[in-house]
Protein backbone atom coordinates (compact mmCIF):
# COMPACT_ATOMS: atom_id res chain seq x y z
CA UNK A 1 0.00 0.00 0.00
CA UNK A 2 1.06 4.06 -0.10
CA UNK A 3 3.60 4.51 2.75
CA UNK A 4 5.05 7.57 3.96
CA UNK A 5 6.06 10.12 1.16
CA UNK A 6 9.15 11.48 2.77
CA UNK A 7 10.92 7.95 2.34
CA UNK A 8 10.33 7.49 -1.29
CA UNK A 9 13.58 8.59 -3.54
CA UNK A 10 12.32 9.86 -6.68
CA UNK A 11 15.53 9.37 -9.29
CA UNK A 12 15.82 5.54 -8.52
CA UNK A 13 11.80 5.36 -7.90
CA UNK A 14 12.34 3.30 -4.73
CA UNK A 15 9.58 3.73 -1.68
CA UNK A 16 11.57 2.81 1.58
CA UNK A 17 9.67 1.74 5.03
CA UNK A 18 11.39 3.74 7.29
CA UNK A 19 14.25 6.05 8.01
CA UNK A 20 16.66 3.51 8.92
CA UNK A 21 16.12 1.64 5.01
CA UNK A 22 16.01 5.43 3.47
CA UNK A 23 19.55 6.01 5.12
CA UNK A 24 20.24 2.57 3.74
CA UNK A 25 19.19 3.52 0.06
CA UNK A 26 20.89 6.71 -0.32
CA UNK A 27 24.08 5.05 0.76
CA UNK A 28 24.08 2.51 -1.81
CA UNK A 29 25.90 2.26 -5.22
CA UNK A 30 22.58 2.11 -7.36
CA UNK A 31 21.27 5.63 -6.12
CA UNK A 32 25.11 7.10 -5.80
CA UNK A 33 24.84 6.05 -10.01
CA UNK A 34 21.77 7.89 -10.36
CA UNK A 35 22.43 10.78 -8.14
CA UNK A 36 25.40 11.61 -10.56
CA UNK A 37 23.27 11.73 -13.48
CA UNK A 38 21.27 14.00 -11.33
CA UNK A 39 24.42 16.47 -10.96
CA UNK A 40 25.21 16.65 -14.51
CA UNK A 41 21.91 18.35 -15.31
CA UNK A 42 19.69 19.40 -12.52
CA UNK A 43 17.67 21.81 -14.41
CA UNK A 44 16.84 19.04 -16.82
CA UNK A 45 15.12 16.39 -14.23
CA UNK A 46 13.52 19.12 -12.07
CA UNK A 47 11.77 20.80 -14.84
CA UNK A 48 10.18 17.01 -15.97
CA UNK A 49 9.34 15.81 -12.53
CA UNK A 50 7.50 20.04 -12.06
CA UNK A 51 6.28 18.96 -15.24
CA UNK A 52 4.71 15.63 -14.76
CA UNK A 53 3.18 16.66 -11.36
CA UNK A 54 1.61 19.94 -12.25
CA UNK A 55 -0.03 17.44 -15.65
CA UNK A 56 -1.22 15.37 -13.06
CA UNK A 57 -2.31 17.17 -10.57
CA UNK A 58 -4.53 19.59 -13.19
CA UNK A 59 -5.97 16.26 -14.87
CA UNK A 60 -7.14 15.23 -11.14
CA UNK A 61 -8.82 18.85 -10.91
CA UNK A 62 -10.12 18.74 -14.67
CA UNK A 63 -12.53 15.61 -13.71
CA UNK A 64 -13.59 17.55 -10.36
CA UNK A 65 -15.27 19.96 -13.21
CA UNK A 66 -15.70 23.65 -12.58
CA UNK A 67 -16.44 22.71 -9.08
CA UNK A 68 -14.35 25.20 -6.24
CA UNK A 69 -12.75 22.42 -4.36
CA UNK A 70 -9.89 22.23 -1.44
CA UNK A 71 -6.60 21.74 -2.73
CA UNK A 72 -5.43 19.28 -0.35
CA UNK A 73 -8.51 17.19 -1.60
CA UNK A 74 -6.92 17.39 -4.74
CA UNK A 75 -3.40 16.41 -3.65
CA UNK A 76 -4.72 12.95 -1.74
CA UNK A 77 -7.03 12.28 -5.14
CA UNK A 78 -3.81 12.69 -6.89
CA UNK A 79 -0.88 10.67 -4.81
CA UNK A 80 -3.77 7.77 -4.25
CA UNK A 81 -1.82 6.63 -7.72
CA UNK A 82 1.30 4.88 -6.29
CA UNK A 83 3.22 5.94 -9.15
CA UNK A 84 2.85 9.81 -9.47
CA UNK A 85 5.07 12.02 -9.17
CA UNK A 86 6.32 13.08 -5.80
CA UNK A 87 6.25 17.10 -4.02
CA UNK A 88 9.41 16.43 -2.64
CA UNK A 89 11.16 16.29 -6.00
CA UNK A 90 9.45 19.08 -7.67
CA UNK A 91 10.54 22.76 -7.28
CA UNK A 92 7.41 23.51 -5.37
CA UNK A 93 8.26 23.34 -1.88
CA UNK A 94 4.67 23.00 -0.03
CA UNK A 95 1.44 22.48 -1.81
CA UNK A 96 0.15 26.19 -1.09
CA UNK A 97 3.29 27.26 -3.42
CA UNK A 98 1.92 24.91 -5.91
CA UNK A 99 -1.28 26.68 -5.82
CA UNK A 100 0.02 29.93 -5.99
CA UNK A 101 1.81 28.97 -9.00
CA UNK A 102 -1.05 27.65 -10.52
CA UNK A 103 -3.08 30.97 -9.72
CA UNK A 104 -0.14 33.07 -11.27
CA UNK A 105 -0.02 31.70 -14.46
CA UNK A 106 -3.65 31.57 -14.62
CA UNK A 107 -4.34 28.11 -14.47
CA UNK A 108 -6.63 27.91 -12.09
CA UNK A 109 -8.71 30.07 -9.70
CA UNK A 110 -7.36 29.83 -6.32
CA UNK A 111 -8.41 31.59 -3.05
CA UNK A 112 -7.08 31.25 0.60
CA UNK A 113 -9.58 31.00 3.65
CA UNK A 114 -9.55 29.81 7.84
CA UNK A 115 -9.72 26.64 6.00
CA UNK A 116 -7.17 26.76 3.70
CA UNK A 117 -6.72 26.79 -0.14
CA UNK A 118 -9.14 26.22 -2.67
CA UNK A 119 -8.94 26.21 -6.36
CA UNK A 120 -11.05 25.79 -9.32
CA UNK A 121 -10.66 23.94 -12.46
CA UNK A 122 -9.82 27.32 -15.34
CA UNK A 123 -10.22 26.27 -19.46
CA UNK A 124 -7.34 27.01 -21.07
CA UNK A 125 -7.50 24.64 -23.81
CA UNK A 126 -7.02 25.88 -27.14
CA UNK A 127 -9.07 23.76 -28.83
CA UNK A 128 -12.08 23.99 -26.52
CA UNK A 129 -11.81 27.65 -26.55
CA UNK A 130 -12.10 27.82 -30.26
CA UNK A 131 -14.92 25.39 -30.46
CA UNK A 132 -16.64 27.76 -28.03
CA UNK A 133 -15.89 30.68 -29.81
CA UNK A 134 -17.38 29.17 -32.75
CA UNK A 135 -20.47 27.82 -31.64
CA UNK A 136 -20.78 32.02 -29.92
CA UNK A 137 -20.39 32.81 -33.74
CA UNK A 138 -23.07 30.32 -34.71
CA UNK A 139 -25.30 31.59 -32.49
CA UNK A 140 -24.72 35.61 -33.56
CA UNK A 141 -25.41 34.42 -37.07
CA UNK A 142 -28.99 32.58 -36.20
CA UNK A 143 -29.58 35.85 -34.16
CA UNK A 144 -28.65 38.34 -36.88
CA UNK A 145 -31.50 37.59 -39.59
CA UNK A 146 -34.00 39.61 -37.41
CA UNK A 147 -31.94 42.73 -36.99
CA UNK A 148 -30.92 42.49 -41.12
CA UNK A 149 -34.67 42.70 -41.79
CA UNK A 150 -35.06 45.47 -38.97
CA UNK A 151 -31.82 47.62 -40.36
CA UNK A 152 -33.70 47.48 -44.32
CA UNK A 153 -36.93 48.85 -42.54
CA UNK A 154 -34.56 51.43 -40.88
CA UNK A 155 -32.36 52.71 -44.16
CA UNK A 156 -35.59 52.60 -46.13
CA UNK A 157 -37.22 54.95 -43.29
CA UNK A 158 -33.87 57.22 -43.83
CA UNK A 159 -34.38 57.33 -47.51
CA UNK A 160 -37.78 58.36 -47.79
CA UNK A 161 -36.87 61.27 -44.53
CA UNK A 162 -34.18 62.33 -47.26
CA UNK A 163 -36.28 62.55 -49.93
CA UNK A 164 -39.34 64.38 -48.28
CA UNK A 165 -36.78 67.25 -47.29
CA UNK A 166 -35.30 67.31 -50.73
CA UNK A 167 -38.88 67.94 -51.81
CA UNK A 168 -39.33 70.38 -49.16
CA UNK A 169 -36.43 72.22 -50.46
CA UNK A 170 -37.65 72.57 -53.66
CA UNK A 171 -40.87 73.98 -52.52
CA UNK A 172 -38.68 76.87 -50.51
CA UNK A 173 -36.73 77.68 -53.46
CA UNK A 174 -39.97 77.96 -55.83
CA UNK A 175 -41.87 80.30 -52.86
CA UNK A 176 -38.58 82.36 -52.54
CA UNK A 177 -38.23 83.10 -56.58
CA UNK A 178 -41.87 84.42 -56.83
CA UNK A 179 -41.59 86.93 -53.88
CA UNK A 180 -38.00 87.98 -55.71
CA UNK A 181 -40.72 88.99 -58.69
CA UNK A 182 -43.19 90.49 -56.99
CA UNK A 183 -40.79 92.65 -55.15
CA UNK A 184 -38.98 93.92 -57.92
CA UNK A 185 -42.18 95.00 -59.95
CA UNK A 186 -41.68 99.04 -58.32
CA UNK A 187 -40.51 101.31 -55.39
CA UNK A 188 -42.39 102.37 -52.53
CA UNK A 189 -42.18 106.08 -51.61
CA UNK A 190 -44.50 107.68 -48.67
CA UNK A 191 -44.67 111.61 -47.96
CA UNK A 192 -46.42 113.76 -45.32
CA UNK A 193 -48.93 116.97 -46.54
CA UNK A 194 -47.07 120.38 -44.93
CA UNK A 195 -43.79 119.01 -45.23
CA UNK A 196 -41.47 118.41 -48.10
CA UNK A 197 -39.93 115.41 -47.25
CA UNK A 198 -37.44 113.51 -50.06
CA UNK A 199 -38.92 110.78 -50.90
CA UNK A 200 -37.08 107.95 -50.00
CA UNK A 201 -37.55 104.83 -52.16
CA UNK A 202 -37.18 101.55 -50.62
CA UNK A 203 -36.33 98.65 -52.41
CA UNK A 204 -38.17 95.49 -52.13
CA UNK A 205 -36.37 93.38 -49.64
CA UNK A 206 -36.69 89.87 -51.18
CA UNK A 207 -34.34 88.32 -48.39
CA UNK A 208 -36.14 89.53 -45.29
CA UNK A 209 -39.30 88.32 -47.09
CA UNK A 210 -37.88 85.11 -48.06
CA UNK A 211 -36.46 84.53 -44.02
CA UNK A 212 -39.47 85.70 -42.53
CA UNK A 213 -41.22 83.16 -45.35
CA UNK A 214 -38.43 80.79 -44.09
CA UNK A 215 -38.99 80.87 -40.54
CA UNK A 216 -42.98 80.87 -40.50
CA UNK A 217 -42.81 77.75 -43.10
CA UNK A 218 -42.32 74.10 -42.21
CA UNK A 219 -39.12 73.57 -40.28
CA UNK A 220 -37.80 70.28 -40.93
CA UNK A 221 -35.19 68.64 -39.20
CA UNK A 222 -33.39 65.73 -40.44
CA UNK A 223 -33.30 63.10 -38.07
CA UNK A 224 -29.77 61.21 -37.95
CA UNK A 225 -30.75 57.77 -37.03
CA UNK A 226 -28.14 55.92 -34.39
CA UNK A 227 -27.81 52.43 -35.98
CA UNK A 228 -26.44 50.05 -33.81
CA UNK A 229 -24.20 47.28 -35.46
CA UNK A 230 -25.86 44.10 -36.11
CA UNK A 231 -24.27 40.47 -35.42
CA UNK A 232 -23.45 39.85 -39.40
CA UNK A 233 -20.57 43.00 -38.94
CA UNK A 234 -19.24 41.73 -35.86
CA UNK A 235 -18.71 38.72 -36.87
CA UNK A 236 -16.98 40.22 -40.28
CA UNK A 237 -15.30 42.30 -37.91
CA UNK A 238 -14.02 39.18 -35.85
CA UNK A 239 -13.26 36.95 -39.04
CA UNK A 240 -10.79 39.75 -40.14
CA UNK A 241 -9.09 40.28 -36.94
CA UNK A 242 -8.36 36.02 -37.08
CA UNK A 243 -7.10 36.45 -40.77
CA UNK A 244 -4.95 39.54 -39.15
CA UNK A 245 -3.64 37.39 -36.48
CA UNK A 246 -3.06 34.37 -38.76
CA UNK A 247 -1.24 36.69 -40.70
CA UNK A 248 1.32 37.06 -38.34
CA UNK A 249 1.40 33.99 -36.89
CA UNK A 250 2.58 32.97 -40.53
CA UNK A 251 4.95 34.74 -39.85
CA UNK A 252 7.68 32.27 -39.25
CA UNK A 253 10.88 32.68 -37.38
CA UNK A 254 14.16 31.96 -38.93
CA UNK A 255 15.75 28.47 -38.24
CA UNK A 256 17.81 27.96 -35.93
CA UNK A 257 21.18 26.71 -37.42
CA UNK A 258 24.15 27.58 -36.46
CA UNK A 259 27.51 27.90 -38.15
CA UNK A 260 30.97 27.19 -37.09
CA UNK A 261 32.11 30.62 -37.92
CA UNK A 262 31.02 33.15 -35.62
CA UNK A 263 33.33 36.32 -36.25
CA UNK A 264 31.71 39.64 -37.93
CA UNK A 265 33.07 43.30 -38.34
CA UNK A 266 32.67 45.57 -35.19
CA UNK A 267 32.51 43.11 -32.55
CA UNK A 268 34.04 43.53 -29.13
CA UNK A 269 36.16 40.14 -28.72
CA UNK A 270 38.43 38.92 -25.60
CA UNK A 271 42.09 36.94 -26.42
CA UNK A 272 42.04 33.49 -24.91
CA UNK A 273 44.96 32.02 -25.29
CA UNK A 274 48.14 32.81 -23.15
CA UNK A 275 50.37 32.09 -26.43
CA UNK A 276 49.26 34.80 -27.92
CA UNK A 277 52.00 38.00 -27.60
CA UNK A 278 53.57 35.44 -25.22
CA UNK A 279 50.84 36.38 -22.62
CA UNK A 280 50.54 40.06 -23.30
CA UNK A 281 47.11 40.01 -24.57
CA UNK A 282 45.25 37.12 -22.64
CA UNK A 283 41.97 37.96 -21.47
CA UNK A 284 42.42 41.44 -23.19
CA UNK A 285 39.36 42.95 -25.39
CA UNK A 286 39.76 43.95 -29.01
CA UNK A 287 37.31 45.34 -31.60
CA UNK A 288 37.21 42.93 -35.18
CA UNK A 289 38.11 45.26 -37.78
CA UNK A 290 37.86 42.63 -40.64
CA UNK A 291 37.18 39.46 -41.27
CA UNK A 292 39.51 37.04 -43.50
CA UNK A 293 38.41 33.39 -44.46
CA UNK A 294 35.64 33.41 -42.19
CA UNK A 295 37.43 32.12 -39.41
CA UNK A 296 40.05 34.74 -39.17
CA UNK A 297 40.13 38.39 -38.04
CA UNK A 298 42.48 41.41 -37.64
CA UNK A 299 41.50 42.28 -34.26
CA UNK A 300 41.99 46.36 -32.60
CA UNK A 301 43.50 45.76 -28.88
CA UNK A 302 41.78 48.35 -27.12
CA UNK A 303 44.62 48.68 -24.55
CA UNK A 304 47.58 48.95 -26.82
CA UNK A 305 46.30 49.74 -30.26
CA UNK A 306 48.17 46.68 -31.47
CA UNK A 307 46.37 44.77 -34.70
CA UNK A 308 46.18 41.06 -34.47
CA UNK A 309 45.62 38.80 -36.82
CA UNK A 310 44.23 35.62 -35.06
CA UNK A 311 41.83 32.78 -35.32
CA UNK A 312 38.16 33.05 -33.78
CA UNK A 313 39.55 29.79 -31.89
CA UNK A 314 41.54 31.93 -30.25
CA UNK A 315 38.53 34.40 -28.74
CA UNK A 316 35.70 34.73 -27.25
CA UNK A 317 32.24 36.68 -27.42
CA UNK A 318 32.13 39.53 -24.77
CA UNK A 319 28.60 40.19 -22.89
CA UNK A 320 27.91 43.55 -22.32
CA UNK A 321 25.94 45.20 -19.78
CA UNK A 322 22.08 45.04 -19.61
CA UNK A 323 20.48 47.56 -21.80
CA UNK A 324 23.88 47.49 -24.04
CA UNK A 325 24.10 46.84 -27.98
CA UNK A 326 24.79 43.35 -28.83
CA UNK A 327 25.00 41.35 -32.62
CA UNK A 328 23.60 37.93 -32.68
CA UNK A 329 26.23 36.12 -34.22
CA UNK A 330 24.86 33.04 -34.42
CA UNK A 331 21.70 31.01 -34.30
CA UNK A 332 18.09 32.16 -35.98
CA UNK A 333 19.08 35.92 -36.05
CA UNK A 334 22.56 35.59 -37.04
CA UNK A 335 23.55 39.13 -38.09
CA UNK A 336 20.70 41.08 -36.38
CA UNK A 337 21.72 43.75 -34.52
CA UNK A 338 19.90 43.87 -30.79
CA UNK A 339 19.65 45.34 -27.84
CA UNK A 340 20.16 43.22 -24.20
CA UNK A 341 17.12 43.44 -22.02
CA UNK A 342 17.63 40.89 -19.50
CA UNK A 343 19.67 37.85 -18.13
CA UNK A 344 17.79 35.08 -17.22
CA UNK A 345 18.26 31.61 -15.36
CA UNK A 346 16.66 29.12 -17.82
CA UNK A 347 15.83 25.52 -16.31
CA UNK A 348 15.92 23.89 -19.84
CA UNK A 349 19.34 25.10 -20.06
CA UNK A 350 23.09 24.32 -18.32
CA UNK A 351 24.06 28.27 -18.28
CA UNK A 352 22.08 31.23 -18.13
CA UNK A 353 20.70 32.68 -21.56
CA UNK A 354 19.81 36.49 -22.80
CA UNK A 355 16.63 38.16 -23.56
CA UNK A 356 17.30 40.47 -26.86
CA UNK A 357 15.21 42.62 -28.76
CA UNK A 358 15.98 42.97 -32.60
CA UNK A 359 16.50 46.85 -33.44
CA UNK A 360 17.33 46.97 -36.83
CA UNK A 361 16.13 45.14 -40.06
CA UNK A 362 13.02 43.19 -40.96
CA UNK A 363 12.25 41.82 -37.66
CA UNK A 364 12.57 44.99 -36.02
CA UNK A 365 10.75 44.88 -32.80
CA UNK A 366 10.46 41.15 -32.54
CA UNK A 367 11.54 39.71 -28.34
CA UNK A 368 14.09 37.03 -28.34
CA UNK A 369 14.19 34.66 -25.19
CA UNK A 370 16.55 31.87 -24.48
CA UNK A 371 19.37 32.64 -26.52
CA UNK A 372 23.04 30.84 -25.40
CA UNK A 373 25.08 34.13 -24.37
CA UNK A 374 28.02 32.51 -26.51
CA UNK A 375 25.18 33.54 -29.80
CA UNK A 376 25.31 37.20 -29.00
CA UNK A 377 28.22 39.51 -28.55
CA UNK A 378 28.52 43.68 -27.66
CA UNK A 379 29.09 45.98 -30.30
CA UNK A 380 31.98 48.18 -30.44
CA UNK A 381 30.24 51.86 -29.50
Amino acid sequence: GLQKLRWYCQMCNKQCRDENGFKCHTMSESHHRQMRLFRENSGKYMSYYSDMFKKGFMEVLRRRGRNRVKANVVYQEYIKDRHHIHMNSTQWESLSSFVVFLSKKGLADADQTEKGWFVKWKDTDPERMARRRAAERLDRMKMSAEEVAERQILDQVERAHAAEGLKGDKEDEQERKTLDRANKKGDLAFGLAGKKMSSAPVTGSGKAVFDFAASSGKKRKKRKLEIKKSAVELLMEEQEQEKKRKREMSRKRPKNVKKDNWLFKGIVVKVMNRRVGEGQYYKKKGVVKKVRDKFEGEVLMVDTGDILRIDQEHLETVIPAVGRSVLVVNGSFRGYEAKMLSLDDDSKHDQPTATVKIVAGEWKGEIVKGVELEDVCKLSS
